[in-house]
């Protein structure tokens, strides 16, 4: 028994294992298989081009608009928000002791149009009319 009562087995370091227990990978990957092998799985299922291809098919066509309008949003509607808090909408209603404080109402407004873009986003993919899926539907061959 080592220290403490605890069993001898516990007190020993443990052993790397060896190269054969081990797939090669570089060091950024942290040993994670599915982060070395993505680059090879993305060029392997067509890359960019592929995922593009999909998202203009027929079926997802409208899934591609809104996910460019709320990638539009996320960045815009945050921006305005922040600008027209701060220049002029919170002087309408509040008295400010310095711009400091007007600064932080402005950011936390433009804090609650970003979540207001995710929820709008989330809401309008549940909302979409659910397909039957690929497998099942007849090839037009």
């Amino acid at each position: 028994q080592g220290d403490a009562g605890k069993p001898d087995d516990c007190n020993k370091p443990k052993e790397m294992p060896s190269s054969e227990e081990m797939i090669r990978m570089p060091t950024w990957t942290f040993g994670i298989p599915a982060v070395s092998l993505a680059n090879k799985r993305w060029q392997a299922g067509g890359g960019a081009n592929a995922l593009m291809a999909m998202l203009r098919s027929g079926d997802n066509l409208s899934a591609l608009k809104k996910l460019v309008i709320a990638t539009n949003a996320m960045f815009v509607a945050p921006l305005v928000t922040m600008m027209l808090c701060y220049y002029g909408l919170l002087d309408l209603f509040f008295t400010f002791r310095n711009d400091k404080q007007k600064v932080v109402y402005s950011g936390v407004a433009a804090i609650i149009c970003v979540q207001a873009v995710i929820i709008w986003f989330v809401a309008s993919a549940f909302r979409e009319p659910v397909g039957a899926p690929a497998a099942a539907r007849p090839h037009a061959d």
